[in-house]
């Protein structure tokens, strides 16, 4: 088996064409996630649904990246990575479109479902896409990947309330099928014209008795149990967010704008965090100012959202820096390319499972309670897991040695 990078036997202006890709596509990853949340008390008035729905909605997102995250790998296989994305591109288009269109909550709904069971496969194909193409410039791109991805993050409420204002909420869904089509285009270059035989570098499939092993050691377990409190939390603030903002009267403006805000400190993070971590021995300490950082937010919430709203938020978005660092502890606690792959592998398709539950439990402890404050107590309660995940995840290491000496 060889590794010479495609780049190096593709021509400049394909090069270009896939950096664009990558770029086109980190940025698609979230903006189905965040357009949609500023807007979920509007498009529930017209169609007629309350908290649990939009609980359900932030659940069919982590579960299709779950879901879609464990088969990406096997379509992969099948069909080819670039053909693969092409077609989890192509799938969240129309889930987007259909969303758009949606006549009722169940249409609402199942097109949701379309929408991310595309960009759960796109979430594990884009790193094993940039290590294929450009194994030389991982670390360059991995962050042009995490910036991007968290920039869509910041412009999707905010354009989406601005469009929604004169035209309404399904031109405001809509016009987000136009970048992920787009991105589908470019893919569709190298897809149509497969690299030589011999240029790629793919990981070999890993046997049972090794997949046991390494789910036996403490940094997959660690990694898994830290990225999936990372992802309840993420996905929990993000859903719900601006309907805080809503109930403490700040307006449906004000939620998109506090949304946008909570995501650019994931920009900063992106930059930041990932040198970071692969610079320290154990990066423990990180996780846990972080952790720090979402008690804080979720106390001042408590205290007083409308007064508290705007440094609430800016320490929930720095409290949820541990993805980036989820993202580079992969990098750092792997050898090999298999080990790589089974630890992002194991980490979002478990993680996100996980998250599913966040959304939806808020959804159902509000519409018990009529109040936020179980739910904040409740998840400052789960920053513990977050630690003690850290404590595994973070110690020096690798997946590949603990399972050979059996810890």
């Amino acid at each position: 088996m060889t590794s010479t990078p495609l780049a190096q036997t593709a021509s400049p202006l394909r090069v270009g064409l896939l950096v664009g890709a990558v770029a086109l596509t980190a940025f698609n990853l979230r903006t189905g996630v965040t357009g949609f949340s500023p807007l979920a008390d509007r498009i529930g008035e017209d169609l007629g649904f309350g908290a649990p729905v939009i609980g359900a909605i932030g659940t069919i997102v982590t579960a299709c990246f779950a879901v879609f995250g464990l088969v990406a790998p096997t379509v992969a296989r099948w069909i080819g990575l670039e053909r693969a994305m092409v077609l989890a591109l192509a799938v969240s288009t129309l889930g987007t479109l259909l969303r758009s269109a949606s006549p009722s909550t169940g249409l609402l709904l199942a097109s949701s479902v379309l929408l991310f069971a595309g960009i759960g496969m796109a979430n594990v194909l884009t790193i094993p896409l940039i290590k294929s193409w450009f194994p030389a410039k991982l670390g360059t791109l991995s962050t042009v990947y995490a910036v991007l991805l968290q920039v869509g993050q910041v412009v999707a409420p905010i354009v989406s309330v601005a469009v929604a204002e004169p035209l309404g909420w399904r031109w405001a869904l809509a016009i987000w099928a136009i970048p992920l089509a787009l991105a589908a285009a470019l893919w569709a270059v190298p897809a149509a014209r497969p690299a030589r035989a011999g240029t790629r570098t793919a990981p070999q499939r890993l046997d049972a008795a090794t997949r046991r092993r390494y789910w036996s050691t403490p940094t997959v377990r660690g990694l898994v149990i830290l990225f999936s409190m990372t992802a309840l939390h993420t996905y929990t603030i993000v859903t719900w967010l601006p309907n805080i903002a809503i109930d403490a009267g700040l307006g449906e403006g004000a939620g998109a704008a506090l949304l946008a805000f909570f995501s650019v400190f994931g920009i900063a993070a992106g930059f930041v965090i990932p040198g970071l971590t692969l610079r320290m021995a154990n990066p423990r300490w990180v996780v846990v100012a972080c952790a720090a950082l979402l008690a804080c937010g979720y106390l001042l919430l408590a205290v007083d959202a409308t007064a508290n709203a705007w440094i609430a938020t800016a320490a929930l978005g720095l409290g949820v820096s541990t993805f980036p660092l989820c993202l580079a502890l992969v990098h750092r606690r792997s050898t090999t390319p298999e080990g790589g792959t089974f630890l992002s592998g194991s980490m979002q398709g478990v993680g996100y499972g996980v998250a599913c539950i966040g959304p939806l439990c808020v959804g159902w402890v509000l519409t018990a309670t009529g109040s936020w404050i179980p739910v904040y107590l409740g998840l400052i309660a789960t920053l513990a897991l977050t630690v003690y995940g850290a404590v595994l995840a973070c110690r020096p290491g690798s997946v590949e040695a603990d399972a050979a000496a059996g810890r």
